[in-house]
């Protein structure tokens, strides 16, 4: 029997509640298809697409529906494609910090790059993030609500997200431009139609300390208008020493019914980070070819931290209104911009370590983008010889305005000289004045048209088709050297998925896709944009359900072939560098993933795949190398049990444990870097009517390893030794 029923409804309320869209009308009176099955018959009543567009089902650990495949509500099992979905309870359970962190339980996917928890923010926001190998598109594939949304320096926090959904293998044909390694789609938190608020005070480790609010309702007494505010305000200090951050994030939207067919949804964000950087330190060489972590201190500054700080900022807003034209067919209209800032200044950092001595460098630089989308969508199902088909059609664009300024240091090594990294002191030799050393903006312009259908020829059987055409302009203007880079491409891409229900509890799937990625920045050696890269994949695999649904088992093979890669071909000094469209680059392998919850009060979440993938041409420079974030194997596991009866009912205890072998260091630098293991504990208790307590010691082993690493000669960061959080939540 239920202790606290309120209790739990309000836990459910959040598990379920916050949509990927507005939330779907009453469905009491809505007219019954003719196709739809009669309640007598053994399968599932479906509703129609108006009724459920962009609906989640995401209680628990296992989401039974996703959205980002095909921009059409699908259940996972009927998607002929791998995809994960990081729930909301997932995030909580493990108190996940970033995007880095919420990825570890999907199989094949790596963020190689970056500081991860309690170590601070990278100079440049390096979160580089591989998917089956392969390293994807911080600007094209790693997307908010569907919507292109720069996340390769400003980084939106994980707060205003209800999930993140992982879809694996191209998706030009649903997103356009894109990577053939996959796509993140982070989905933000919708208002709802019940009141509640949630509190959460979070203090930990090396002076972190974190309050969040997230409070959502009907605003009228009718309930037509519905808002929703996260806010959160962070202080963190670092284990790296001189280290510290300061957010501030408001994320109101607002979800209204304009009339009994048409709903408007707008949503907001305001982000705003001051920091002092961690810019890490150089890998040092060994004679096979691969690299290692200096012996030094974890906390140690290599450099001298910067006094004036950096100052980032996220300025975000987005429309969606969805109109019903009638009970089978919907229209939507959704607009989104987004602007970043970035304003970074690295005062002493070491770049390149040389028998023990780092180079110190200098730097201050001014980043910039300002992104326009929209998208008019008509979806919705007709009969075909007595049979329904799902059909998405629609135009999309996108504008993107960057700008970037660098100053380094003066002279052709930009160096203030060398300091034994060991021994030496960070502060000398004396300071030089930075000069400009380079300017330039572009702009990245793209349109689509796709159109996808999904059948069931017959019971068993779906098929899903896509088609797209893409058309995009760059250009790439320098102010240092008076170059103008100017290319225009186009693409058709297509898809083609078929599932089959082998038996109520096992489907099947097969799919070839294709993708397409314009080049930005690399030029040839006449100064002309490089072609778009390409990319195939053929995929297959088993979707499965146990212990009437609460469990879910789902393994995939395939490979995947990736051509015209940019690469930087290495040129003398003094000598301008150029890049060239490379050869082929070939991933396959196998994954597995299960998730759900196999006795009331057990949860699990396991992720395990085994890879290969290289360079198969000779002539490219980085033909015999491992992919940054590559490594031949994969593990990760969320497992917690909760007592459920007895005096300390809603007590329990957990465990993370990640693992991965050696990997890829860079993905334009040859080089691998030793693996390492992970164990997290967590503990938690709630019992309480209104309250949930969660503790997190993060590294229970106090393990030594490198977290990430962007390239070579710097950047490179340890993992957070042992360090705990503590988290209370308190629920209206």
């Amino acid at each position: 029997m239920e202790k606290n029923p309120d209790r739990r409804c309000r836990r459910k309320l959040r598990r379920n509640g916050a949509r990927g869209g507005p939330e779907p009308v009453a469905t009491t009176d809505q007219p019954k298809d003719s196709s739809d099955p009669t309640p007598d018959e053994a399968s599932p009543i479906e509703l129609a697409p108006v009724l459920v567009e962009d609906s989640i089902d995401s209680e628990g650990l296992r989401a039974k529906t996703q959205t980002s495949a095909g921009k059409m509500p699908l259940s996972v099992r009927e998607t002929p494609q791998s995809v994960t979905v990081i729930t909301q309870e997932s995030l909580r359970d493990r108190q996940v910090f970033d995007l880095g962190q919420a990825l570890e339980l999907s199989a094949g996917v790596n963020q190689f790059s970056g500081t991860g928890p309690f170590g601070g923010m990278s100079s440049f926001g390096f979160s580089d993030v591989a998917i089956r190998g392969i390293a994807i598109d911080g600007y094209n594939d790693v997307r908010e609500d569907g919507f292109i949304n720069n996340s390769y320096f400003s980084v939106p926090d994980m707060a205003i997200y209800d999930r993140v959904e992982v879809v694996k293998g191209p998706n030009s044909v649903t997103y356009g431009r894109g990577s053939v390694g996959g796509l993140i789609n982070r989905v933000r938190k919708k208002p709802l139609p019940e009141a509640q608020t949630d509190i959460e005070l979070s203090v930990g480790s090396f002076d972190t300390y974190r309050l969040d609010l997230d409070t959502t309702g009907p605003v009228s007494s009718s309930n037509k208008i519905r808002g929703r505010l996260v806010a959160a305000y962070e202080d963190e200090g670092s284990f790296v020493d001189g280290v510290d951050s300061r957010r501030i994030v408001a994320a109101p939207s607002i979800a209204m019914d304009l009339g009994p067919h048409t709903r408007l949804l707008a949503e907001a964000l305001v982000q705003r980070d001051r920091f002092t950087s961690n810019p890490g330190f150089p890998l040092v060489p060994r004679d096979d070819g691969s690299y290692r972590a200096p012996d030094i201190s974890r906390s140690t500054f290599v450099g001298v931290p910067t006094q004036d700080g950096n100052d980032w900022s996220i300025y975000s807003g987005a429309l969606q209104l969805d109109q019903d034209l009638n009970d089978r067919w919907l229209a939507t209209l959704r607009l989104s911009g987004n602007k970043s800032r970035n304003e970074i200044r690295n005062d002493r950092y070491a770049y390149g370590i040389y028998d023990g001595y780092v180079s110190l460098g200098a730097g201050e630089f001014d980043i910039g983008n300002t992104i326009w989308s929209g998208e008019l969508r008509l979806s919705g199902d007709v009969d075909v010889a007595g049979r329904k088909v799902k059909l998405a059609a629609g135009v999309e664009f996108s504008n993107n305005d960057y700008h970037r300024r660098g100053d380094y240091l003066p002279g052709p090594d930009y160096s203030l000289g060398l300091v034994n990294i060991y021994t030496g002191n960070f502060a000398d030799p004396p300071a030089q004045a930075l000069t400009d050393s380079y300017q330039f903006e572009g702009t990245d312009r793209n349109a689509g048209y796709y159109v996808q259908a999904q059948v069931h020829p017959v019971d068993r059987l779906g098929i899903l088709l896509g088609l797209r055409y893409d058309r995009t302009d760059s250009s790439a203007d320098s102010d240092t050297s008076g170059s103008s880079l100017r290319k225009k491409d186009d693409a058709v891409t297509g898809r083609i998925g078929l599932t089959y229900d082998l038996t109520g509890q096992v489907s099947a799937y097969a799919m070839y896709g294709q993708s397409f990625l314009p080049v930005l920045y690399s030029a040839d050696q006449n100064g002309n944009i490089l072609d778009p890269e390409t990319g195939e994949i053929y995929e297959a695999g088993l979707k499965t359900e146990w212990l009437d649904g609460r469990l879910g088992v789902n393994a995939a093979i395939y490979r995947i072939d990736r051509e015209h890669i940019p690469t930087e071909v290495p040129v003398p000094p003094g000598e301008t560098p150029y890049s060239i469209s490379s050869g082929l680059q070939r991933s396959q392998g196998a994954e597995l993933e299960v998730n759900g919850e196999p006795l009331p009060g057990w949860k699990l979440s396991m992720a395990y795949n085994v890879l290969d993938s290289e360079y198969k041409d000779r002539n490219d420079p980085l033909y015999g190398a491992k992919p940054g974030g590559m490594a031949d194997w994969q593990y990760a596991m969320f497992t917690s049990y909760e007592l459920q009866s007895g005096k300390l009912r809603g007590l329990g205890a957990g465990a993370t444990l990640f693992a991965i072998p050696e990997r890829g260091v860079s993905p334009f630098q040859p080089g691998t870097l030793d693996g390492y293991e992970r164990v997290d504990l967590h503990l938690f208790y709630t019992g309480l009517s209104d309250v949930e307590l969660r503790l997190t010691i993060r590294n229970l082993f106090d393990e030594r390893y490198v977290e990430g690493a962007d390239r070579i000669g710097a950047y490179a960061q340890f993992g957070a030794p042992r360090a705990a959080l503590l988290s209370m939540r308190y629920s209206l």
